[in-house]
């Protein structure tokens, strides 16, 4: 999520968000702006549409992850050439190691965690002791675990 602000008129930015890139947009009852973009980006502001608009970024240890989040952000928003911050294939992984978290978390065996991604025929299709979809659950909990316990920071830094 991204906070925007409204830019002051006399600093000379005029670049506003391109509406074929909007996906959802939103107005809570305090008028902040809520507008999700086709890229899945998530902007929260005062003044977001097609007026100009502004990143506030804070001087803190973050400043370089930050400033490049923001020239990421840029990339989309404005040339449209940016690539995905991670890949399509990473970001499967992702939510199904934290699926998986979820299902253990909820009392769900790795044998049932299994069946709801795999269907109950291909994990019966083999004995379960030694079943390479009983290693691939594992392999997602331990990265699902990793990432909840500090591996989202290093996703949130761009590592």
């Amino acid at each position: 999520m991204v906070q925007l602000i409204a830019v002051l008129p006399d600093i000379g930015l005029t670049a506003s968000i391109p509406p074929e890139s909007i996906a959802d947009r939103k107005i809570d009852a305090e008028g902040l702006s809520w507008v999700r973009l086709k890229e899945g980006v998530n902007l929260v502001g005062d003044q977001v549409g097609d007026r100009p608009v502004g990143l506030l970024l804070p001087f803190d240890a973050d400043w370089p992850t930050r400033l490049a989040a923001a020239d990421q952000l840029y990339h989309q928003i404005i040339d449209r050439d940016a690539d995905p911050p991670i890949t399509r294939q990473r970001r499967d992984r992702l939510k199904r190691a934290l699926r998986t978290i979820d299902g253990r978390q909820s009392g769900a065996t790795y044998r049932a965690v299994a069946t709801a991604f795999f269907g109950t025929d291909r994990v019966a299709a083999e004995p379960w002791k030694t079943s390479s979809l009983k290693a691939q659950i594992a392999r997602l909990a331990a990265y699902g675990r990793m990432m909840i316990d500090q591996g989202y920071r290093n996703l949130l830094r761009g590592k």
